[in-house]
């Protein structure tokens, strides 16, 4: 299979039907629309339409969307989503950073960041004045994700914190399972009653807290029990310990 060309080079047809088949659709039967469209040009199935047989894909999905056939509505607006994507994003890395602020900025290729805006929506998705950043909206429209253009080498670096972020992270989990295990009661995630102590990583933070599964009423055990002391008296002999904040009330938080 042929890689996709750098959005540098300019959005193609090519692009905008890669894009279209990887959409996910509420009429199921649009994916075999789509799938009957690419048969009548590219006679092999194995063989991806090059930009000529793409082109002429596309104009037998916009026939198709604009004669009102089933599910003609939502093809016309899941092609223009597509057109609004490769209209945006034309950089070939981003900057990922989350508002409000949590945890660390991350990178995006603009592959990725064309599936995402493209799924999203042209509701949910902005661009910035001046047209470098967009900022996507969650669908419940309380946070958003700006992405701004980088260069290869700030990727890069970003993908490297990010793994070096989340190989600690995966040290402190383990650290915190070993020095918790021999004396309280461990969550089981099997069990409809295995409440116990939650090891678990929350962005840049090892959260311990309680899982009460069915059993609600034992989280007692947990803030008048004094589980929770001893928890942060055991770990803070190997980690930087502190309380939780907001999100997470009720937690011990291990610092990444």
């Amino acid at each position: 299979m042929s890689e996709a060309p750098s959005v540098l080079a300019g959005p193609s047809k090519q692009q905008a039907l890669r894009l279209l088949r990887r959409r996910s659709f509420t009429a199921g039967y649009l994916e075999q629309v789509i799938d009957l469209a690419v048969r009548e040009v590219v006679r092999s199935q194995f063989d991806e339409p090059d930009e000529r047989e793409a082109a002429l894909i596309h104009q037998r999905l916009t026939r198709y969307a604009a004669n009102g056939r089933p599910g003609s509505t939502e093809l016309a607006r899941a092609m223009l989503d597509v057109k609004h994507a490769l209209d945006l994003v034309r950089h070939d890395h981003y900057r990922a950073s989350a508002i409000p602020e949590s945890g660390l900025d991350t990178a995006v290729s603009a592959e990725q960041l064309l599936k995402l805006v493209a799924e999203a929506g042209r509701d949910r998705v902005l661009a910035v004045q001046g047209g470098a950043a967009l900022v996507v909206l969650a669908e419940d429209e309380v946070s958003s994700t700006v992405y701004r253009p980088v260069a290869a080498e700030q990727a890069k670096a970003l993908r490297q914190a990010a793994r070096s972020t989340k190989e600690e992270a995966i040290r402190l989990h383990e650290g915190a399972v070993e020095a918790l295990s021999p004396h309280v009661r461990m969550a089981d995630w099997s069990k409809d009653d295995g409440y116990g102590v939650a090891v678990d990583v929350v962005r840049d933070e090892v959260s311990v807290q309680w899982w009460p599964a069915a059993v609600p009423e034992s989280l007692e055990l947990w803030e008048q029990g004094g589980i929770r002391q001893l928890c942060a008296a055991l770990l803070s002999a190997r980690f930087t310990v502190s309380d939780g904040n907001e999100r997470t009330s009720h937690a011990v938080m291990l610092r990444i």
